[in-house]
């Protein structure tokens, strides 16, 4: 990449969010460079769904074809990682494994990391039959067994929102105390939802479908899907170093309605912001970003 460049702006992330901005800018003919070290949240998935007209279409298949658009809008990409971004007067500064670039604005677009239970073989069904998402996978569950492993409150949500698609639901603490209130237990064991206090030592299964859950205490749990929810991080502290604010609570960062964190010319999009954490609105955020970079960027006499 050329040192000596001043770009429009700086993409960190190639994700349906990062590319969707990067389309929509490079159509504004804006000069754009997106930085992706090739390592997608969903990249066990099998497919993606509910995205209009590419049901089914595999992850890395509708990546190939954002960066081609892109690339037909004069986008750059660079196959790197970004390390440090800093703002030196009126742009920001970013140093990467493939060298220093500058920027008017920056876009963060480089999403959240999920963690995996600590189940032996899990990786050999993660996004198969193991998800985390049931906006994006709940129907391909319907009519199943299907178990949920968490302790904390989001379980007790996560497994009582499944009731759309299955009844056949089994808590699995996986060892820990429970972190929910008596209540919320009383809710599940009202839709006779079975919970499970002991760890889960081992799946059973083949060809990437889990078949059942095995216990310490040897019990066998027949399941046809897993789902989890332990926790999320972002995947590199590059808002820290600018200083962006993160949501209280959550793994998100605070944006407005135009997706412009606090940091004037910094903005988010995709799973790093609050809402639904799906390919589909992680592309509308990249293109609302987008919309209000190209503005800002215009002379204050052609703006409406």
């Amino acid at each position: 990449m050329p040192a000596d460049v001043t770009y429009d702006c700086i993409i960190i992330g190639g994700g349906p969010a990062g590319l969707t901005c990067a389309i929509f800018l490079g159509r504004y003919r804006r000069r754009v460079l997106v930085l992706d070290r090739g390592s997608p949240r969903n990249y066990a998935a099998r497919a993606i769904h509910g995205f209009i007209g590419h049901h089914e279409i595999q992850p890395a298949e509708l990546l190939r074809r954002g960066r081609a658009e892109a690339k037909a809008f004069g986008v750059e990409i660079c196959e790197c990682t970004a390390e440090k971004v800093e703002r030196l007067g009126d742009v920001f500064q970013v140093t990467t494994t493939a060298g220093t670039m500058c920027a008017r604005r920056v876009v963060l677009a480089y999403g959240l990391r999920d963690e995996l239970p600590h189940v032996a073989g899990i990786e050999n069904y993660y996004g198969a039959s193991v998800y985390h998402c049931p906006d994006c996978d709940g129907f391909e569950v319907t009519g199943k067994r299907v178990g949920v492993i968490g302790w904390g409150r989001k379980v007790v949500g996560l497994t009582l929102k499944l009731l759309q698609w299955t009844d056949q639901l089994t808590v699995f603490l996986d060892g820990h105390a429970r972190e929910f209130s008596k209540e919320q237990t009383s809710k599940l064991l009202a839709q006779e939802i079975a919970i499970k206090d002991e760890k889960v030592i081992d799946l059973v299964g083949n060809d990437g479908s889990v078949r059942a859950a095995v216990l310490a205490t040897g019990e066998r749990v027949e399941i046809d899907a897993l789902f989890f929810t332990i926790g999320t991080e972002r995947t590199c502290d590059l808002a820290e170093q600018l200083g962006c604010v993160a949501v209280e609570g959550t793994s998100c960062l605070a944006v407005n309605y135009f997706k412009e964190t606090n940091v004037e010319g910094v903005y988010a999009v995709g799973d790093l912001v609050p809402g639904s954490e799906l390919a589909i609105t992680s592309a509308a955020d990249g293109a609302i970003a987008a919309i209000a970079i190209n503005k800002s960027l215009l002379p204050p006499a052609w703006r409406a």
